[in-house]
């Protein structure tokens, strides 16, 4: 192996990272776009950021917190589902939408890729962007819950800022990726769609991961998913006030920039060949 080929592809991403700076405002625009696409013609437009993780706390809490009675435990004791549910679900949402997004996100503007010379590499950055957006969005409507139900950690906080940045390396990594083997091997929306819906069952969203605790075989399989880590961390935060395990999340952050690697390598690669097969 060439020595000089990881510092090389180091000056590439540079490179390309100060693009998207260059072209911030067209960055934005794409993800405005893309924002204003989602809920175009309906009543409530962006009221729906809002709305709709209300309408997802309500239902968990009748389904879940009355009907069922589940109440998952956490470090710090019994967690009301509906809310333990919301704090898992929010950036799960944001890792799906982003991928979903990522995946079409050449494909949607064929024309465009056809017709103007632009950096290519803003098409994904602004779909995971779009779903950053409504992932803070969500995050305003958690708080305020959090604030009125508790449990009731501030300190939490702190470590989100690190959660984020995580998410967002690991997201844009998937999109690049996505988004070049969608243009080629058209199948690849459709799978994924698959393929989202049994990450999350494996995901500790639905479930607390206390219930492989006295079962280690199982929750080191259960954390070899890079984004086990993460949604712990966020409920770890946001629930019992403690920081993370810093070893499992430092594999998923390892997780997030090798695959952020591959992806935008994959694509800078492909993105030549694009209005060729498109």
């Amino acid at each position: 192996m060439n020595p000089s080929l990881p510092i090389d592809f180091a000056h590439v991403v540079i490179a390309d990272i100060r693009a998207l700076v260059t072209h911030r405002e067209l960055l934005q625009d794409f993800a405005w776009r893309d924002l204003r696409s989602r809920y175009k013609g309906s009543a409530l437009g962006f009221g729906w950021n809002f709305a709709i993780p209300l309408l997802q706390l309500a239902v968990f809490y009748l389904l879940f917190g009355v009907l069922l009675g589940q109440r998952p435990r956490t470090g710090t004791g019994e967690q009301n589902y509906a809310i333990f549910l919301f704090v898992g679900l929010l950036p799960w949402t944001f890792f799906a939408s982003s991928l979903s997004a990522g995946a079409s996100s050449v494909l949607a503007n064929g024309a465009i890729v056809k017709k103007v010379r632009l950096p290519l590499q803003l098409l994904p950055a602004a779909s995971v962007l779009s779903s950053l957006a409504n992932f803070l969005l969500s995050l305003v409507v958690l708080f305020t819950v959090l604030a009125m139900f508790g449990p009731r950690h501030p300190e939490g906080v702190l470590v989100l800022p690190l959660l984020i940045a995580i998410g967002v390396v690991m997201n844009l990594g998937f999109a690049y990726l996505l988004a070049a083997a969608n243009v080629f091997f058209r199948d690849v929306q459709h799978i994924l769609g698959i393929l989202l819906t049994a990450w999350y069952f494996l995901t500790p969203v639905l479930f607390p991961v206390s219930i492989v605790a006295d079962r280690p075989t199982e929750r080191e399989l259960l954390y070899l998913n890079p984004m086990a880590a993460v949604i712990v961390s966020y409920q770890r935060a946001l629930l019992d006030g403690v920081g993370p395990e810093w070893s499992r999340l430092a594999y998923s952050a390892l997780f997030a920039v090798v695959i952020f690697a591959l992806g935008f390598a994959y694509f800078r690669r492909s993105k030549d060949n694009f209005e060729e097969a498109l």
